[in-house]
């Protein structure tokens, strides 16, 4: 079943993303480029190809940013918001938006705005109407998961366990136990189970007890690309994934403005590029400057004489200093990078900040 337009999508972007770091104060999660694209538009594009026509964003940090980036129609769309005061939680931030979510009587998918998966919605949709769940949660089978927190479904494609919270009865099979993507269905009366008025999380306060009283909840397992850039170096992670091919947007990409480069090393303005590397074309590398393996030159960084950068992402209007040499290294927007020479690591430059931000998953 493709979505029709009775189905409405949810995106969850209020998050401080408080474990991104000083650079997460300063630039909202949902804002965070991967590919050289804010990372709320992976959510955007996904549920414009589901079908998907009018969808509710949820704001509290960096509001005014994330709304002035999005704007009201983004790739089509109509877009709502619905801003919190105080952050409200995942469970909150719908209740807050009940009446949009549940104006149709239809299910609607939920999303986080910044952990891109390339999961079927449509498909979830389907086993969550053919299933009469409440809820139906997309589960990644991954080496990982365990991370996350496990999860585990049936063969019956039925939630059985949620953290540690189990449900009653025999399961259909046997189990897998997977990790939550952050994709959701969700039918109206779920919203009649969260409180209002006051925070609430789906994952600590719904769920569990949901799972515990026997609600029918269902699972779709996907062993789909998923991305994880809450910390730094799951943020570089992600591009050295994107970059190699091993996690594919669901869209034409990249952008005009930016060109991957592939292959072989290839001559750049004054300096050179060792693919792969994503680049703007507004980008700027000095004489003898050099982007290494797995970087990212966003619109208008310069990298000047003798800077090299590897597994690096240089944010818009960045600077990194001649000759200094960069590893695994976040410059922020506007951000000036190392001083002359210098070799630096693992660290986060912010703009107007003197040295840097060292980090470690």
């Amino acid at each position: 079943m493709v979505a029709g337009c009775g189905v409405r999508g949810f995106i969850l972007a209020a998050g401080r993303g408080v474990r991104l770091g000083p650079l997460g104060e300063r630039l909202p999660k949902p804002l965070w480029p991967l590919g050289g694209l804010p990372l709320i538009f992976f959510a955007l594009h996904k549920l414009r190809l589901a079908g998907v026509r009018e969808v509710g964003i949820n704001l509290h940090h960096g509001a005014e940013a994330v709304r002035a980036a999005v704007g009201e129609r983004p790739l089509g769309l109509e877009a709502r918001y619905f801003f919190e005061a105080e952050i409200l939680g995942t469970a909150g931030g719908l209740k807050n938006a009940e009446g949009f979510l549940c104006e149709r009587g239809e299910p609607f998918f939920v999303l986080n705005a910044d952990a891109p998966c390339g999961a079927d919605l449509n498909g979830a949709l389907d086993h969550h109407l053919r299933g009469g769940f409440l809820a139906t949660l997309v589960l990644r089978q991954s080496p990982e998961a365990g991370r996350y927190g496990l999860l585990a479904a049936d063969e019956g494609g039925r939630l059985r366990r949620f953290l540690r919270a189990r449900a009653p009865g025999a399961a259909q099979g046997l189990l897998t136990e997977a990790m939550f993507t952050g994709l959701s269905v969700l039918s109206p009366a779920v919203l009649d189970r969260i409180p209002g008025g006051r925070p609430c999380g789906i994952s600590e306060e719904i769920y569990p007890p949901m799972i515990a009283e026997g609600v029918p909840l269902g699972a779709v397992l996907t062993t789909a690309p998923w991305a994880d850039v809450g910390t730094p170096e799951r943020f570089l992670a992600a591009h050295e994934d994107l970059l190699a091919g091993r996690f594919l947007p669901e869209f034409p990409w990249p952008g005009e403005d930016h060109v991957l480069v592939a292959g072989a090393p290839v001559e750049w303005g004054e300096g050179r590029i060792e693919p792969p590397v994503l680049v703007s074309s507004e980008a700027r590398l000095g004489r003898g400057a050099s982007a290494g393996p797995f970087s990212v030159l966003m619109s208008g960084a310069t990298l000047l004489p003798g800077a090299s950068v590897s597994r690096s992402v240089v944010f818009p209007g960045a600077r990194v200093a001649a000759g200094a040499r960069l590893d695994r290294c976040i410059v922020g927007p506007g951000a000036s990078a190392a001083s002359a020479g210098e070799e630096v690591r693992r660290s986060v430059f912010l703009d107007g900040e003197a040295g840097s931000v060292p980090f470690g998953d």
